[in-house]
């Protein structure tokens, strides 16, 4: 079994159309189990609930259910068409928009913009070659499969995921069926935010669940990578994407948001958890920095002046040096690699100094400041544990060198 494939158009069910032929080849399949989907809206709604499928099949035009109006009015409604719904979906698998007419160039265009190489557009054949239809998307999925390998490991995390979910939820419901309730209930009474600790709580325990799913492990350890050089600009996007969030418009106030108090200023929550819900109201505990302190601990550090010197022509040890500060060696500082001081630019660091950085804010400074991006776990608990260690260190007198000599003898 290879997996499912939706198939959505609002003939797929009835009987003797093309579209029903289609589908109960289709689904003849050893190989998948197609889901049948008769409308737009139950799409939308599947698509929100199966997570893990090979292809989406996808009829253009919709016919609209009658209401009686149209015959008394006399006239035709258009018919829907999931456009839409596909340019607000983020969809990680094959859609293969299977239409009986021609789509427009321009609406093409904005769907390839969107999903690039994994949609593709057919025109509906004849009832008497269904076989052929059905052979040739089983063909076009194992074509699309074979050229795009890396998608398979989505494929199996999801499955994991999927697995884990369930599993998780029995074990808890078994444990004390009010469970959400007293994880909850005890978070509120610690002053932490509940809905973020239950959250939380769930996120820990399906990563120990995940790290030892044998079929997603298998599947890493099989992975092999046909690219021969990775370009340096997506590496920084990726590792963007794994630094940072973006927060949604609703998100809730948290340990590790971004916020920009002035052109040039920024600054990172690093209140704990437990005490944000508390005193967002009021104040806020922040680690504060200019966008321009990277180019100046570059040059005083490192004598190196980011922008009129060119690296790649710099000494080999000189390179070596300057990668050294994302390390974090240096106690007093913190770097952070691809900062999201801007959305486009992705090869330009933080660079917080412990020394000077923590300001408390009230809430008129700080209120609708965010910048949409937050600093995620486990990076964020790096920082406020190396701010706190700088602060917690105790200075205690000198080793003398020939002590130092002595014993090394």
């Amino acid at each position: 079994m290879k997996g499912v494939i939706l198939f959505a158009d609002n003939k797929i069910l009835e009987v003797n159309t093309f579209e029903n032929k289609l589908f109960e080849r289709l689904n003849a399949s050893t190989e998948y189990v197609v889901f049948p989907i008769k409308s737009v809206d139950a799409l939308e709604e599947t698509l929100k609930n199966v997570s893990t499928f090979k292809a989406l099949i996808l009829d253009w035009n919709f016919e609209r259910d009658s209401t009686g109006i149209e015959d008394e009015l006399g006239i035709q409604l258009p018919a829907v068409t999931p456009e839409s719904l596909l340019l607000k979906t983020d969809i990680y698998s094959l859609i293969y928009v299977y239409s009986q007419n021609q789509i427009s160039e321009d609406i093409k265009s904005r769907l390839k913009v969107k999903f690039g190489s994994k949609i593709d557009f057919k025109i509906k054949g004849q009832e008497d070659k269904v076989d052929d239809h059905a052979n040739s998307i089983f063909d076009d999925i194992t074509t699309f499969e074979n050229s795009n390998k890396h998608m398979e490991i989505p494929f199996v995390w999801s499955q994991a995921i999927n697995k884990s979910v369930q599993e998780i939820f029995v074990e808890l419901e078994q444990a004390d069926p009010n469970w959400l309730k007293e994880i909850r209930d005890t978070a509120a009474s610690d002053g932490a935010e509940p809905t973020s600790e239950v959250i939380d709580i769930f996120h820990h325990i399906l990563n120990e669940s995940l790290i030892q799913n044998k079929s997603l492990r298998d599947a890493l350890n099989a992975y092999q990578c046909d690219v021969a050089a990775i370009a340096e600009e997506n590496t920084a996007k990726l590792y963007r994407r794994i630094f940072y969030s973006k927060l949604h418009e609703d998100a809730p106030l948290m340990t590790g948001d971004i916020f920009k108090f002035s052109d040039d200023e920024y600054g990172i929550v690093i209140t704990p958890e437990c005490h944000v819900g508390e005193k967002k109201d009021i104040c806020l505990e922040f680690l504060v920095f200019k966008e321009e302190y990277i180019n100046e601990f570059l040059s005083k550090n490192n004598s190196y002046e980011r922008g009129n010197q060119v690296f790649d022509t710099l000494k080999v040890k000189t390179k070596d040096n300057l990668k050294k500060i994302f390390n974090n060696e240096m106690l007093s500082t913190h770097i952070l690699p691809s900062f999201p001081f801007s959305d486009d630019i992705c090869n330009k660091s933080a660079v917080i100094d412990f020394k000077t950085a923590f300001s408390i804010r009230l809430k008129s400074d700080y209120e609708s400041k965010r910048t949409g991006y937050k600093l995620n776990a486990p990076y964020i608990h790096q920082l406020r544990q190396r701010y706190v260690s700088f602060f917690g260190k105790y200075g205690v007198p000198a080793t003398p060198d020939s002590l130092r000599v002595y014993n090394l003898k």
